[in-house]
């Protein structure tokens, strides 16, 4: 093997790398990439993973620095114009140096990022939010649904801890007139990428008990206008916008109005400002009863007095008519109790007349049937006692001859009766149940009687075993029955 005629240390070939990007790329470029991620460290600094994608699909990586002074010039101005701070996953636009180093290799030193590019790509992002929602007639749904006319059931979307929450409620549960409100926190996100899974989230869960709520209120009090860019999402907005309740927000911030704003059914700058817009639909229904409770004193004395002159006016033509018609009547009532009077009189001296010529005709029918019914009764009586004496006779004969016939009869069927009964009851006697049992049989019944085929006792049961002088319980352990065997 030959030797080589010239050889190099690593250092040098580093060095040569060096000293030729730096001849080569010996000024600033503008780059457009993805920072994907930021990677800053305890100190400071910062060193960003750089990549470009296509198809989803990384086709370049490089590492980036920004040193700790510079990184905090930037994020300053970067928030300023961009009202977000830099984080993962945004398509910013670079000002780099191609920088080589022997130990982290080829990288780029991030020396400025420019600001108004990735406000262009948030607004961008926004247009297409809405050119999208609009394409697909959504972009008004909610806010073509109806409100309920006392909007008093919320489900509120916001973080315990918010300053924002917290005046919403002091508002709604502070009013001088006490209106209640029921509201029922669901705790979320309200800033940054992690919102708009946080609030779909709740939203579904919320959408799964609509029947609770009247309205949704997503509110978010502080931290100014810096991560709203979540309001601009697509997704976010959809899922407001088709919402079957109508949902207020109050998400802190009074420029650039985010889609979610404009597809929501109303939309306050603070929760404070929906807090006043509810308060406010109860003061509209309450100012006609603030305005009755103010006449209504005046009219109710009013109207009292109207129907006390009404009243006594009423009684006293009453009193007047009254008097009137007494008087008629009792004009009429004189003459007609004297008409009553004599025709009455002359009736009653007629009845009486009447009454004397029957007294008299009843007196003398009444002599004269008396004494027609007297001679029929007495022939009467004389003919029933002949006709007795001798029907008393015949039956007397009657009887005498049936008894002489009789007599020999009786006795012997008395007798056989007798004896007939006196075995009947020997035999009742042998099969009475407790000599049964006295021959050491015994009764097994149950709750449903006697134990039998149509009454087998289940596993487990309890029967009683009856014997002459003993009752025993017991449980079964088994039952079954016997099949005849007989052919």
């Amino acid at each position: 093997m030959q030797t080589p005629a010239e050889r190099f240390t690593l250092k040098q070939v580093a060095d040569s790398i060096r000293k030729t990007i730096e001849s080569r790329y010996n000024r600033t470029y503008w780059v457009t990439a993805e920072m994907h991620k930021l990677n800053q460290t305890k100190k400071g600094h910062c060193y960003p993973e750089l990549v470009q994608k296509e198809n989803d699909l990384i086709v370049v990586e490089m590492r980036g620095t920004i040193w700790k002074t510079q990184f905090e010039n930037i994020q300053r101005r970067f928030t300023e114009v961009v009202q977000e701070p830099l984080r993962d996953g945004l398509e910013l636009l670079f000002l780099v140096r191609v920088v080589y180093h022997p130990i982290y290799n080829l990288g780029l030193e991030i020396i400025d990022i420019d600001p108004n590019y990735t406000l262009g790509a948030l607004q961008r992002e926004r247009q297409e939010t809405l050119e999208r929602l609009l394409k697909e007639g959504i972009l008004n749904a909610n806010q073509e649904l109806e409100m309920a006319l006392l909007p008093k059931r919320l489900a509120v979307i916001s973080q315990a801890d918010s300053k924002g929450y917290s005046d919403f409620s002091i508002l709604l549960n502070g009013h001088p007139k006490r209106y209640h409100f029921n509201t029922f926190l669901f705790e979320a996100t309200l800033q940054g990428d992690a919102a708009i899974t946080s609030i779909t989230k709740q939203l579904e869960r919320i959408r799964q008990l609509k029947h609770h709520f009247d309205a949704v209120v997503i509110i978010r009090g502080g931290g100014g206008e810096i991560g709203m860019h979540c309001y601009n999402n697509y997704e976010l907005a959809k899922a407001i916008a088709t919402f079957p309740l109508p949902i207020l927000t109050g998400i802190g911030h009074s420029t650039n109005m985010t889609v979610c704003e404009m597809v929501a059914f109303n939309n306050g700058i603070t929760p404070s400002d929906l807090a006043y817009y509810f308060l406010h639909i109860f003061e509209e229904l309450d100012e006609p009863l603030d305005e009755a409770l103010l006449v209504l004193p005046t009219t109710i004395l009013r109207l009292i007095r109207q129907l006390k002159t009404d009243f006594e006016r009423t009684t006293n033509a009453f009193q007047t008519e009254t008097k009137r018609v007494l008087q008629a009547h009792q004009t009429v009532s004189g003459s007609l109790v004297k008409d009553f009077q004599r025709v009455t009189s002359i009736a009653v001296q007629r009845e009486r007349n009447e009454l004397v010529n029957q007294q008299n005709l009843l007196r003398s029918y009444t002599t004269q049937s008396v004494q027609t019914g007297l001679l029929k009764v007495g022939n009467l009586s004389t003919t029933v006692g002949i006709h007795s004496k001798n029907q008393l006779s015949q039956q007397t004969t009657t009887l005498n001859h049936l008894q002489q016939q009789l007599g020999p009869r009786i006795s012997p069927l008395l007798q056989r009766e007798t004896t007939r009964l006196e075995n009947i009851e020997r035999n009742l006697h042998l099969i009475d149940p407790i000599h049964v049992l006295k021959r050491g049989y015994s009764i097994v019944t149950n709750e449903k009687g006697v134990i039998s085929t149509e009454n087998i006792p289940e596993d487990g049961s309890e029967i009683r075993i009856i014997q002459a002088d003993l009752t025993v319980k017991a449980k079964t352990l088994s039952s079954s029955v016997q099949k005849d065997t007989k052919a």
